[in-house]
């Protein structure tokens, strides 16, 4: 009877590796691409996205084990978040500033005008436009009021306007 018992934990946990696995390949380019628009910088972003899974791994199976790329991005969100505000407090200058040609090259202007909105507002407007998320699920991910991501976003998209034109 043990030896049954321990096959079948062993069983389960070749099974939830094999879950978090899945989720690694299939998320992980996607999360790299996303906090590389936020923190303006690839290797960093490979570096936050590899905490990200680290954690997962920490917390698997996830809450929600259907939706892994709604809690990888929320956590991965908040890491980028609270990297930069780590730096400004300590004075630390963005080590690579011009490593982003790799996001300028597809379309230079909007990147140029997405890398001067502030953090929080360019989180906002990618997880909603690009993710597809709610106004309140990105409040939830960014632990700010709704209204205040409301404000975000449509302060941030008139800026884009007015430095993009009408294109």
């Amino acid at each position: 009877m043990r030896g049954g018992r321990v096959a079948a934990d062993d069983l389960g946990a070749d099974r939830r590796s094999d879950d978090l696995d899945s989720a690694f390949r299939a998320h992980r380019d996607w999360l790299v691409r996303r906090l590389a628009l936020i923190v303006g910088d690839a290797e960093e972003a490979r570096d936050l996205a590899q905490e990200t899974f680290v954690r997962a791994a920490e917390n698997w199976p996830l809450p929600d084990s259907r939706e892994p790329a709604r809690w990888l991005s929320t956590v991965g969100v908040r890491l980028a978040i609270d990297e930069r505000r780590r730096r400004r407090r300590w004075g630390f200058l963005d080590l690579r500033v011009t490593d982003a040609t790799w996001a300028v090259a597809t379309d230079p202007d909007l990147w140029r005008a997405l890398s001067r909105l502030d953090r929080r507002t360019r989180a906002a407007i990618l997880l909603t436009t690009l993710d597809g998320y709610s106004q309140d699920e990105v409040a939830e991910m960014l632990q700010a009021p709704r209204g205040t991501v409301a404000s975000w976003i449509s302060r941030g998209r008139e800026r884009l306007r007015s430095e993009l034109g009408p294109r």
